[in-house]
């Protein structure tokens, strides 16, 4: 008995070792809570909701230093639904990130699936919006145009100069790139990130060609969106503010302003935002999607506080409020046209 304890002592012992020498960690959080909500024309809801203001995730990711100031690190994560216990997006070993980079002098490069530069993800360099792309209506992809995840993905950061950084990123199928060249729909990417100063800002180009894929089952033109934001820290309180245009000449156009705060608040954090989005369908568009109004806008408000039991668990609260006109006008989600309140945990590992 006590040489199987031995065995077991040893093993655990050079197990350990080996993980540590290899610099893995192991990480994730999990995000649960109880949001309830009314839209227009629908019955009030109660729901027991995952990833309300960060989606619940588990991830690996490690680094190998080569020496001369080169490193190779991966990230693989997961994303979960806690309430349900099933995957995120169905049929995805790593749904959020897929990634393998090098660093070195020259910045970093990194290959895999990835966050769009204007989405979320370490690739990602949105600024501004206090909400980010969580907290459920008040999420700024929430009427805006995003790209999300890209598969077959490439993204350089060059170093930093001053504080200032240059992204950019390239898919060569969005989706797949098993078809020829031109039948892959590709996304293009570029941006900088300045953070020095107490200024935390971005500016970001963004564009999808559409090969090989049709809307109203006619081919699809090219989708360009470019979106700048960001926050100034004033002792801790971080006023910002953001906006984007997006133009895709067979579908839409449209214009989307976001203000927005962050700050310390009774011992927790208090984020609070304003955002207004007006779209225009193009006539072709409107014409063969039967569209009753070529026009479409949308206001949203938001709260939101969280406060630390630990350095790894958070109480979070939030209220929000959307209205929308024209186009959205009749849209029976409280993400356009209704409110929300939520009240939850987020414990991080």
């Amino acid at each position: 008995m006590k040489n199987k304890i031995l065995v077991a002592s040893v093993l655990v012992t050079f197990g350990f070792s080996a993980f540590a020498a290899s610099n893995v960690t192991l990480y994730g959080s999990i995000d649960e809570g109880v949001v309830v909500g009314k839209a227009k024309h629908s019955s009030t809801t109660a729901e027991l909701k995952s990833g309300f203001t960060a989606m619940s995730r588990f991830g690996i990711k490690g680094v190998e230093d080569l020496g001369n100031g080169y490193t190779v690190g991966f990230t693989l994560e997961q994303g979960f639904l806690a309430d349900s216990g099933s995957e995120h997006t169905k049929g995805l070993a790593f749904s959020r990130e897929s990634l393998l980079r090098v660093t070195g002098p020259f910045g970093t490069v990194a290959f895999g699936r990835m966050g769009a530069l204007g989405f979320a993800q370490s690739t990602a360099i949105l600024r501004g919006w206090a909400f980010g792309t969580s907290w459920g209506g008040s999420a700024w992809s929430v009427g805006n145009v995003h790209f999300g995840r890209l598969n077959n993905a490439v993204n350089y950061v060059t170093p930093s100069f001053n504080g200032l950084t240059v992204h950019a990123t390239y898919s060569n199928g969005t989706a797949t790139d098993d078809n020829k060249w031109s039948d892959n729909a590709h996304y293009y990417g570029l941006g900088a990130k300045y953070t020095a100063n107490n200024i935390d800002a971005s500016i970001i180009f963004e564009a999808k060609d559409n090969k090989g894929l049709t809307l109203e089952d006619q081919k699809q033109k090219a989708l360009y969106h470019i979106t700048a934001g960001g926050t100034y820290n004033i002792n801790g309180f971080k006023p910002g503010v953001i906006y984007q245009y997006a133009t895709q000449s067979d579908y839409y156009h449209q214009h989307a302003f976001g203000v927005g705060m962050t700050g310390p608040l009774a011992g927790g954090s208090v984020r609070l935002g304003a955002k207004y989005v007006i779209r225009k369908y193009d006539n072709s568009y409107a014409t063969l999607a039967d569209l009753n109004e070529k026009k479409a806008n949308v206001w949203t408000v938001g709260a939101g506080y969280e406060y630390p039991f630990s350095k790894r668990t958070n109480l979070w609260t939030y209220g929000g409020y959307a209205d929308g006109a024209k186009g959205w006008k009749d849209t029976s989600e409280t993400n356009y046209n209704g409110w929300q309140v939520g009240l939850g945990l987020n414990h991080k590992f």
